[in-house]
Order: C-alpha cells, then structure tokens, then sequence
C-alpha cells in the first residue's frame, strides 16, 4: 500500500518571481519573466529534441499516462531585501490567501546560482538557473510527500548503486519515475505489477514510459518477494523526449536513461516519505547497474536469475527463475524405491496429532 499522497487529478500551483535588490552577486531580472516562467510550465519545446515539449506539464502527463495534470498562474513579482530566502519566506504574507484560492502548493521562483532547490511542504524554493527536473522534483516533494532517492553522503551502499536517470527523484533530470515511485504518486495502479511465485516464470513487461495500464498480457513491472527488501524488473526504453534527454546539452542537467533495457532494482524502504533510511541503506538499490538486452542474464538477490528472452514491439519478454524452489527427483540416482502413491495424511484428533 503506497505511503505518499497521491497526485491524481489537476493540482493548481502559484509560482512567485522574487527579486533582491542587494544580492551578491546582483539578481538580473529577465525581461518578461512573468511568460519565460509559464514557458517552462506549460509548453516548452525544444529544438534538440526536434520541438518536443519538455514542460514541466507535458512531463507530468506523460509519466502519469495522464492521471496527473497541473495548473500554474504567476503572481506579481515579489521584493525582498536579503541574501538567503527561505522557501517559506513569503507564508506569513502570501500563504493563507493562496489557500484560500485553491492552491495545491507554491513556488519562489528566484534568480540565483544553482544549488537552491528545496521544498518545505507548500512552498517550493527554485531558480531560473536550474532544469525543470529540478522544479518537478521540489513540487513533487511538496504534494505527495515522497523523499530524495539520490544518494547521500553516509549511505552504506555505494553511489554507483544510486538509481540514479531511472527515477525523477533520484537524478532530477525529467527522465519517467520507476514503477515503484509511480505506484508511490498513484500513476501505476499495483495490479500493473506482477508478484512472482515459483520456481520459472515467463512474463511480458511493456516499457515503463508508454502509456498505462499495460496492454493485455503485459505487466508493468515485475516484483521477487512478499516483504521488505524486495526486488522490481522493469523494461526502460527510450520512447519519448523524457526518457531519451537532451545529451547535447553541456550542463548535463537534461540527461535521459543511462542505458536501454530491463533494469532490477532491490526496495530497501518501509516508507518513501521518511527522509531517514533504514540502516543508511538507499531506498532504490540498483541491481543492474547496465540494462540487459535480449540474450542476457543477470543473477539477483537469493540466486535468482532473470533472463531477457525476446524483444516485443512495446517491451520485452523475460523469464525469472528460483533454483530454490525447483523440486529435483533424484529417486533414480539415490536408489530410493518409488513411493506406493501420493502422500497422504492420517489425523488423530485426540491426540492432538495429524
């Protein structure tokens, strides 16, 4: 059962220019900067990526596959006289009356160096400088509670371990959020993941980024265990303007999928809006530090091996298998004489015996 808020439905966000008159180094305001900010909100198209829309709302219904929307209006840009702004730093003025109008949540928008996205729950903290997975990742934060997934500086797992351009969350850089983080926003109904039980399965998984519910036969992802920590596999490929990034951009903020492929990663947390991580371990352990291709194989956690058998115009099939759980007759072998029949049971009720 997901732990974040869902994110169903058009959420109305209030983004707020703020200027320091006296800030080191001096804040430029860019000229009509009330649509440069709509731009980036609503429709943003790119010519690296042949006009395509990279908006933060193209991108929140092509990862919600159209479950999510969002609404924006600029207010008045706002002044305030000091070097560090708190995200929070216009509540006492502005908060109860966005409230009051609906609003979902709100942004300082401001004119800084990067390095200053952050959230405090309704309001958000962004600046010009930044990408808009940046923003993405603030709002988020602030409507459905859900944690970073990047890596942190005393996580026992190593950072080439990160999930890194696989989730929003991890990389910021507008890339589609796992399975698991979109079970999290309620973009991915749980029925769209199948539990594995037994000893070999086949499954079809449809690419992560195409529009769900899968189509009939596919699963969206498939998931190895009944408790934490568990295993997910899903099938990432670079089918849209999100997933596939901007590479000839030289900040590397746009970045798409690291690889094309099926990916396993191990959910190592109870609850993905609490920043704390349960023995310093990261929330999303990548298994697959490369995506597998047709014809390969990769051992997971407990020896389970997963296979990617055949490509299938919309995914993959794969097969999972648990040399654990395969019964092996070794009657022949052993020179053990053949059983009379099947097991049966002899029960004695009064004494407590079956």
């Amino acid at each position: 059962m997901p732990f974040s808020k869902p994110w169903v439905g058009r959420k109305r966000i209030a983004f707020v220019p703020l200027y320091r008159p006296h800030a080191a180094p001096p804040d430029q305001v860019p000229p009509d900067w009330e649509n440069a900010i709509l731009r980036r909100v609503l429709y943003d198209p790119r010519p690296q990526a042949n006009g395509a829309d990279r908006s933060l709302r193209a991108w929140v219904k092509a990862a919600s596959s159209g479950t999510a929307d969002l609404d924006a209006i600029v207010l008045p840009m706002q002044t305030l006289d000091q070097q560090v702004v708190e995200a929070t730093a216009l509540e006492g003025t502005l908060g109860s009356s966005l409230r009051a109008q609906g609003m979902d949540g709100a942004v300082l928008v401001m004119l800084g160096g990067r390095g200053a996205g952050t959230n405090a729950g309704f309001w958000s903290r962004v600046v010009m400088l930044e990408s808009n997975g940046v923003w993405l990742m603030e709002i988020l934060h602030g409507l459905t509670g859900f944690k970073d997934l990047y890596s942190f500086a005393n996580d026992s797992d190593t950072a080439d371990r990160s999930i890194d351009t696989f989730d929003e969350m991890a990389a910021s850089s507008q890339t589609h959020p796992t399975a698991f983080t979109k079970n999290e926003f309620g973009w991915l109904d749980s029925a769209a993941i199948r539990v594995h039980n037994g000893a070999s399965s086949a499954y079809q998984l449809q690419h992560l980024s195409l529009p769900m519910p899968p189509a009939a036969g596919r699963a969206a992802a498939v998931r190895i265990g009944d408790a934490m920590p568990y295993v997910l596999i899903e099938s990432r490929r670079k089918t849209d303007q999100f997933e596939a990034g901007l590479p000839s951009t030289s900040d590397g903020q746009e970045r798409g999928i690291a690889s094309e492929g099926v990916i396993a990663y191990r959910v190592q947390t109870k609850n993905p809006t609490v920043q704390t991580r349960e023995g310093n371990k990261k929330p999303l352990y990548l298994i697959t530090q490369t995506a597998l291709q047709v014809g390969q194989s990769a051992t997971l956690d407990n020896g389970v091996v997963l296979t990617v058998t055949a490509g299938l115009p919309d995914g993959v099939a794969i097969k999972v298998d648990d040399p654990g759980r395969h019964l092996i007759d070794r009657t022949a072998v052993t020179g053990a004489r053949a059983a009379a029949g099947p097991p049966c049971a002899l029960v004695l009720p009064q004494h407590g015996i079956e």
